[in-house]
């Protein structure tokens, strides 16, 4: 498997993974380095997955909060590779690369009524506040992180 960032040939498939953004706004994302993709390297090389076109089967988007404080938009992955660690492989390297890019906290939400808060506690994340966005009945819970071993 490849973690790496998405390029413009990789956005039909973002775009079936990622349906939050219209298609304009995800081609900005991918311009502006905020999109990684998880690929299955097998189905590039001929490997037991070759009958699949496309080997995008991830996609972890961010943005800036406040412009200064990276945000986790969208963290997907197919349900085929879920629960074998992409995820968190996927996070670990965005988190690193946010801490070489000189960024000391990192940020996400989730809805409270899903699991996602699981995985995130899980990887040291803590719930630092939330709120009722419009039209959502569940409550949104922010986490936060410092990034690398800062104290």
């Amino acid at each position: 498997m490849i973690i790496e960032l998405a390029r413009g040939k990789d956005k039909r498939k973002i775009e079936k993974l990622d349906c939050h953004l219209p298609s304009s706004r995800l081609g900005e994302c991918i311009a502006n380095g905020r999109i990684y993709v998880l690929k299955d390297d097998s189905v590039q090389n001929g490997g037991a997955n070759h009958r699949l076109k496309d080997p995008v089967v991830g996609v972890l988007r961010y943005g800036l909060f406040w412009h200064t404080i990276p945000f986790l938009e969208l963290l997907y992955i197919e349900k085929a590779y879920r629960n074998r660690g992409f995820g968190t492989e996927m996070m670990r390297k965005w988190e690193e690369t946010m801490l070489v890019m000189g960024y000391k906290y990192v940020l996400t939400s989730t809805q409270s009524d899903e699991d996602a808060w699981r995985f995130y506690e899980k990887l040291g994340y803590q719930r630092i506040g939330g709120f009722f966005p419009p039209e959502q009945e569940a409550k949104e819970w922010i986490y936060g992180k410092k990034t690398g071993n800062q104290k």
